[in-house]
Order: structure tokens, then sequence, then C-alpha cells
């Protein structure tokens, strides 16, 4: 009963911790909720984006692994004598803040929205730690911090470049190895991605093509990320962290090539689909999960790193004292003691409700959702192929369905995939085309971009098209940017396309099914005279507004408005002001500790020189040392040292003087109290 009721204390003690972090993470899903709702769908939807699974997971354990930093660093930040410039570390978390929003508010008016919007996230979360706590604690929460840069997404073209040159390296080593196993298979790259036909037993040639998903490029963003972590959790020297990076790539590059070769090895001996069913369903989870515990083997038996090192800081003499007197630190060997047993001030709970109130109402009134989102249903009123009621009739132009490309449906794994025409009365007047992509996910909705230059460029190959002219566009403008991208190429068949698209969320009714969905709308004008193409831009942003209008997107006036060259300035002038103070603060300080030195030198007393004079000569030794260090250091000079309290009394006023300071190191995320020296004597 006496152990239930001490476990009751100690939850009841950590309720109020427990309490401010559920309400931080309650204040960022506020501000970033449309942004973290479509990340979530692309996660579980999307192979591209699957590795955010583990971030949450990640970024908590090292969170956890820090915990003991984090508490020092608000007992430190109490132990220090406050500054003229007190509210430093608050007005460089509020211009942080500022450039969060900022970036988002540009990425709005760009055709990735998301990907800046993720970007902003590691800023805002900056931001917040200077606002509530201080700069050490920033510093020690900055690598989990780091790992969420992995939340934004890599745009489609860069995706698609890297993933088509990993696909034929891959392909390569797989085809050299598969012909030295003797195994009878031809490589192809003459259409689409690189491919490998095998000839079964049975002499019939069965094509193994190595896209996007099987390139492995996925894996790889999944890969580095462990990599990353593992460079993260480990206290060793940064070459050796490097080398576990390399590592994890060599590790990675070697078993894609061995997956690829498996699989056409095991379709070659048992049959294709034996091959497809088991050896390709199961290998990518395999390919992880072996190359993380190759990474982990081999850097531990070659560079000799412990991952989950045991460091304890021995106890002194004087740490009892110290835990009798409820003190978060010796004084005497710096070693911590008081984790989390400290209530949040009040100065904290103030500000965290402040920014409570005040951060999630800009957020709103900024108003920049990711996606255009329509604010009624789009109702298809019978069939697909038959619903020209998703678009508006246009005058002088007559509405037709054209076709359902089933087949791109399947290989590009989109709901739909529809063509429409609007076709003028006036036969001098240009055919409007218009594509429709529906799909789950937004990563299944690939730009024209993608297809046309991406992949060729990727295999070597000159791009399918030469293209003439390319920017964003903004559709809309009396509520919210909605971006699209215009797009003009001369293709090999003698003729110029003009194309204007871009991305929305809808929700579409189909009888009695109801579903939200991602839809990419192009509009397409093909000519055959290059020179006069600019004619049809006014015409294509006609229609891309009719459109855009006709889907209804919700209304929601910002109450702020600024075009991006005045966010621009604000941006620049936030970081100037982030300088400007940081440069204030270092020259008071720096001036204040010049004029103290002189009248120390001057005036201060024999016992105080001694203290400076140890201090400066075990600078020179090493950067941080304890109060331990530096008695012992006094007992060297002067054959005996001096008692705790007298030694601590002169350590403080040498703070004060700005000679010296108190700092928090880790060793084996252990954290100690040490002292650093800021002046040589």
């Amino acid at each position: 009963m006496r152990k239930l009721i001490e476990s009751l204390k100690k939850v009841k003690g950590y309720c109020l911790h427990v309490l401010a972090t559920v309400l931080i993470i309650l204040l960022i899903v506020l501000v970033y909720w449309r942004d973290l709702e479509i990340i979530a769908s692309e996660a579980l939807n999307a192979e591209a984006l699957s590795h955010v699974i583990l971030i949450p997971f990640f970024v908590g354990f090292l969170l956890y692994q820090r915990k003991d930093l984090f508490s020092a660093s608000l007992i430190l930040n109490k132990l220090q004598k406050t500054s003229k410039l007190k509210f430093v570390d608050e007005l460089i978390g509020l211009s942080l803040c500022l450039i969060a929003f900022l970036v988002y508010w540009y990425g709005s008016y760009t055709f990735y929205p998301l990907t800046y919007h993720m970007l902003s996230i590691p800023i805002f979360i900056s931001g917040l730690i200077l606002i509530l706590f201080n700069l050490k604690t920033l510093k020690i929460l900055i690598p989990p911090l780091m790992l969420l840069l992995f939340l934004a997404p890599i745009q489609n073209e860069i995706l698609q470049t890297l993933g088509g040159n990993l696909a034929n390296i891959n392909t390569q080593a797989s085809y050299t190895m598969l012909e030295t196993m003797g195994i009878p298979v031809t490589l192809t790259t003459a259409y689409g991605a690189p491919a490998l036909v095998l000839k079964t037993s049975a002499g019939q040639p069965t094509t193994f093509t190595v896209d996007l998903p099987c390139s492995g490029i996925y894996t790889l963003i999944a890969f580095l990320m462990f990599a990353f972590f593992l460079a993260l959790i480990i206290s060793t020297s940064t070459r050796k962290k490097l080398l576990i990076f390399a590592i994890g790539l060599i590790v990675f590059e070697i078993l894609s090539i061995i997956r690829i070769t498996t699989i056409i090895s095991a379709a070659y001996l048992f049959g294709e689909e034996i091959a497809m069913l088991i050896f390709h369903t199961v290998a990518g989870l395999l390919l992880i999960f072996i190359g993380m515990l190759l990474t982990l083997f081999i850097s531990e038996k070659l560079l000799k790193v412990k991952f989950f090192p045991k460091k304890e800081i021995p106890s002194c003499p004087k740490c009892n004292t110290a835990q009798k007197r409820f003190e978060g630190f010796c004084l005497n060997c710096g070693k911590f003691f008081n984790s989390l047993k400290r209530k949040p001030s009040k100065a904290f709970w103030a500000k965290l409700i402040i920014l409570l109130l005040a951060f999630p109402t800009i957020a709103l009134s900024i108003n920049a959702p990711t996606f255009a989102i329509a604010q009624g249903q789009i109702e298809v009123t019978s069939t697909w192929e038959n619903a020209t009621n998703i678009f508006p009739q246009i005058p002088q132009y007559k509405l037709k369905f054209l076709y359902r490309d089933i087949n791109y449906e399947r290989i590009a794994k989109q709901d739909v995939s529809l063509t429409y025409a609007y076709i003028p009365t006036n036969i001098t007047e240009p055919v409007v085309y218009v594509l429709v992509g529906v799909a789950n996910s937004i990563s299944n909705l690939h730009s024209w971009e993608v297809c046309l230059i991406s992949l060729q460029t990727a295999r070597g190959q000159y791009p399918l098209v030469s293209v003439i002219d390319s920017r964003d566009i903004q559709l809309l403008e009396e509520n919210f940017p909605l971006i699209a991208r215009y797009l003009v190429f001369n293709s090999p068949e003698n003729y110029t396309q003009v194309t204007l698209y871009w991305y929305e969320k809808a929700t579409f009714k189909t009888g009695i099914t109801i579903q939200q969905k991602y839809v990419r709308i192009s509009l397409v004008i093909l000519t055959n005279n290059s020179t006069n193409y600019q004619q049809y831009e006014n015409t294509l942003q006609d229609f891309g507004k009719a459109i855009a209008s006709y889907w209804q997107p919700i209304k929601s006036q910002s109450l702020i408005s600024l075009g991006v060259p005045a966010q621009q300035t604000i941006l620049i002038l936030s970081i100037a002001f982030i300088i400007f103070t940081k440069t204030s603060q270092y020259t008071d300080e720096w001036r204040k500790r010049t004029n103290n030195l002189k009248i120390f030198n001057n005036f201060a007393s024999p016992e105080d020189k001694l203290v400076l004079q140890t201090i400066s000569e075990l600078s020179k030794e090493k950067r941080t040392f304890i109060t331990e260090d530096i008695n012992l250091a006094i007992k060297r000079k002067i054959g005996k040292t001096m008692k705790l309290e007298r030694l601590i009394e002169r350590l403080n006023r040498l703070q004060e003087y700005g000679f010296v300071k108190r700092d928090i190191t880790s060793n084996g995320n252990k954290p100690a109290l040490v002292w650093k020296s800021l002046i040589s004597v």
C-alpha cells in the first residue's frame, strides 16, 4: 500500500509537466493541423512518405533521451543572474515564429506549398522553445528538431531524377550479377524505366521493370533518416558519425542490388508469380530491417561505437548534502540528480496561455491552406464518363467528354483519369482540352515535368520535349492564392502544347459514396505554330479561373494580406533583428567584461585573483571543468584547498563580472554542471 501511495505521488508530481507537454503539442497542431492531416494521409497511402510514420517514434525517443539535459537547462537558467537584456530569448523566439509564418505564407504562393509548410515547423518550434524556455534548452533540443526536416516531401521532379539515376545503377549492377550467375537475362532501356527481360525455362520472355518504387529511392529516404537518427543518439566524434552515414549508404546500395537480383533469380527458379508474391512483397521490409541491423553491427565492430552506453557520473562526498537540500546539482562534482521535480513557473504558464490564444488566431487570420478546398460536394450524377456537370458551361464553347484512360489509372494508381474538351462554336478558336486526375494521394498525381523531363534526364537521355516557358501563375486572388503551373513545350511530333495545371482537394459524391480526393486539373491547347503560343495564355487563365470559381473554394477572407515582396521584406527585417539583437547582447557583455577586468586587476582581493588565474590556466587544458577541478588546481598552487562554500561564492562573483559562466555538458546524455572561462589572463 505504501508503494502504491508513493507511486501515486510520483505520478501527481509529473501531472503538470504532462499537461504542459500536451498543451505545447496542441499549440503546434492548432497552427499546422491542415498540413499535418495531409502528411498523415500521404504517409498511410503513399510509399514516398511512408518514412514519416517513424518520425514521431524517433523524435519521442530523442526527447526521452534528453529529458535530464532539458531539466538541467531549466535549473541552470534559474541559477544564472538576470542580465539587463532580460527578454532577449523571448524577442528572438517571436522573431523565429514570425519567420516561420512568413516561410509558410510564402510557400502558399508557390506550386509546392506543402514542402514550405513542413520546413517552417522546426523554425516555429524553435521560436516556441526560446519563448517558453531559453537558448540553452533550444541547443539541447536541436537534434530532434532537425529530424523534423524529414517531414518535408521532396519535389516530384527531384525525386524522379534521383530515383531514375538510382534505378539505372542498380539495374546495371544486377544485370552484371545475373549474367555471372548464368541466368538468361537482357537489359533494356528502350521505353520507360530500365527493365530486365528474363527468358524463363519455357522460353517465354518476362519483363521486370525497375520503376521509381523498385529503384529503392523510398527505402533510401527512410534509410537516410535512420542513419541520421543513429548519428544523433550516439556520443562520438563527428568523423565517426559521418562514417556511420557513409556505411549506411553503402549497405543500402548493396542490399538494393541484391534485392533486384534475388527477385529475378526467384522468378527464374520458381516462376514469376511466386517471385512477385513472396519475394517482391517482403523484400522491401527485409531490406530496411537487415540494413538497419548491418549498419548497427558494422559501426559497432568497425568503428567501436557504443550506441547505448551506460555512463554514470560518480558521486562525491558533497552529493548527499546537495540532495538533502533538494538542490538540482552537486556544486562540487556537477552531478545532476533532480529530474523534472520542479513545477513549471507561473511565467511559463502565462506565456503558454498567451501563445495558445494568439498563434492559432494568427494562423486562422492568415488563412493559407495547402490546397484549395471545394466548399460543396462535386456530384457525379451518373458515371464518370458522362459527368460533364463537374465543369462549368462556358459561352461559345461546348463541353464534351472524350475518354477515360483506364490503363494509366492502373499504372499511376489513380481513381480516375478523364479527358474532356471545350469545343468552340467559332472554328478559328482553339479547342481547350481538360485532363482530370483524381486520387487518394497527391503523390499519385504526377506533374507534367516529371513525365516528360525528369524521367528522361534520370536515364541519361534527352527530355521528350523542349520546354519554351515554365512559371507559376496565381489563378484566384480574392480569398487565398490558388497557384497553377504554366508550361509550354515543343513536342518532337511537330506541335506545341500550352498547358495550365493545378491541384485541388474536393469531396466527390458518386451515388451513395462520398469521399474526399485530391484532384489535378490540366488545361491544354495544342498548336502547330510555336511562335504564337503567347496568345493562348490569357485563354487558359480565363478557363482556369472559371473552373476554379465553379468548384466554389471555401471563402474565408484573410484578415492579413501581404504580397510576396512584402513577405520577403519582413523576412529580411526579422533576420536582421535577430542578428542585431544578438550582436547588441554580445557587445554589451564584452564592454561590461572589459571594464570589470580593469577594475578587478586594481582592486580585487588576492583570493579572487587566485581563483581567476587558476581558471584561466585550466581553460588552456580543457574547455570546461567542475568546481572540484578548480579546487584541486588551487591546492596544487598553494598547498591547500578552499572551502566549497567560499569557492562557490567567489565563482559567483566572477560570473557577475562576466569572467566565467556556468554551463551544462553531456556525458552519455547525463548532464553535469561545469564552469567555462570567458577571458584569458
